[in-house]
């Protein structure tokens, strides 16, 4: 018999000859119930942020003055596109609270002993009832810009976990390894947390009415010291986007040039890619529209898709194991990349 050939040199842990690790053949198959389920609502949560973006811009935030109806009715009169944005903004969330609860059901029905999961789909659950209500006293009481940039930060959680939660359901960490460790994982990670920060402080500017205060792009016009708080709010919104740009791309080059890189987190390298490029050109667009509503509005749904890739590109990462039963072969191709083809 021939000597065995050394396994593959990689440096992300758990990725094998270029493909997505299997997990053994004991770990729990996946349930594509539970999975599109949890799929279904990270979307949905994107979604509803984008429409609340333009909600937010349209100045369409009472266009529906009563809660959790809208003019006294389930389904309103639509007579302007204020109350249309609003309704939407509303039925966009609880159709994503209706998923959480059938994926939370699904869960204890199938998965009963997967903490990860079931700790998962019940904290997106109460988090997104949470954003809720907090939406709720929005409309209601005309509420701080701290309270409402805080609403945007807990839907931008409830991202988080739900993806989070997608990834538990369907991959496992590989035995022996350690992701979180990784060069690849950590970078990810802080350009995360920069994208997620400058997102937030983008829509605290906007909230505190200095959204608009700089006219010109990239730099702010003027004195190169601001004269003003408005001013010093927006340029420190456009220092720390400038930042997270700048790690966004440095971590999806990391991950996409990693030997033995598996074909989706490859994709969700460069879907991080493509969306800083994006994002900047329409952060750009912004100050050359004179702050035009489309541009503002879509700068928002960009940013909360850019945090999204990078979260898909730190799961991939953190959990490259796929989940099988012990009937399929460790040869069978992946899901993600069967679909994809």
């Amino acid at each position: 018999m021939s000597p065995k050939k050394p396994p593959v040199a990689t440096n992300i842990p758990g990725l094998a000859n270029g493909r997505l690790s299997r997990a053994p053949g004991k770990a729990a198959r996946p349930d594509r119930l539970l999975t599109a389920l949890l799929a279904v609502a990270v979307l949905g949560v994107v979604l509803q942020i984008t429409v609340g973006g333009v909600v937010r811009v349209t100045g369409s935030g009472l266009g529906c003055p009563d809660w959790p109806l809208c003019h006294g009715s389930i389904i309103p009169v639509f007579r302007d596109y204020h109350v249309a944005l609003e309704w939407s903004h509303r039925a966009t969330g609880t159709a994503v609270g209706l998923t959480l609860i059938a994926a939370t059901a699904r869960a204890l029905f199938t998965k009963p002993r997967d903490r990860t999961v079931l700790w998962g789909v019940s904290g997106t659950l109460a988090l997104t009832a949470v954003v809720g209500v907090i939406g709720a006293a929005v409309v209601l009481t005309e509420l701080s810009p701290s309270l409402r940039t805080l609403h945007l930060a807990l839907a931008e959680g409830v991202v988080l976990i739900a993806a989070f939660t997608w990834a538990a359901s369907a991959y496992a960490p590989e035995p022996g390894t350690d992701g979180a460790g990784s060069r690849e994982f950590r970078l990810v990670a802080i350009a995360g947390v920069l994208v997620l920060v400058s997102l937030l402080s983008g829509s605290y500017a906007v909230w505190r009415g200095a959204g608009a205060v700089c006219p010109s792009w990239p730099l702010c016009g003027g004195p190169i010291v601001p004269a003003s708080a408005l001013t010093w709010i927006h340029v420190a919104h456009r220092v720390l986007a400038g930042l997270g740009a700048v790690l966004a791309l440095a971590a999806a080059h990391r991950a996409y040039r990693s030997a033995g890189a598996p074909r989706a987190l490859k994709r969700a390298a460069l879907a991080v890619l493509v969306l800083v490029v994006a994002q900047v050109i329409i952060g750009a667009a912004n100050p050359w529209s004179g702050f035009d509503q489309w541009a503002r509005a879509l700068h928002l749904s960009l940013g909360t898709m850019l945090w999204l890739a990078l979260i898909v590109t730190g799961l991939l990462i953190l959990r490259p194991a796929l989940r099988v039963s012990g009937r399929h072969s460790a040869s069978a191709p992946d899901p993600m990349e069967a679909a994809s083809q």
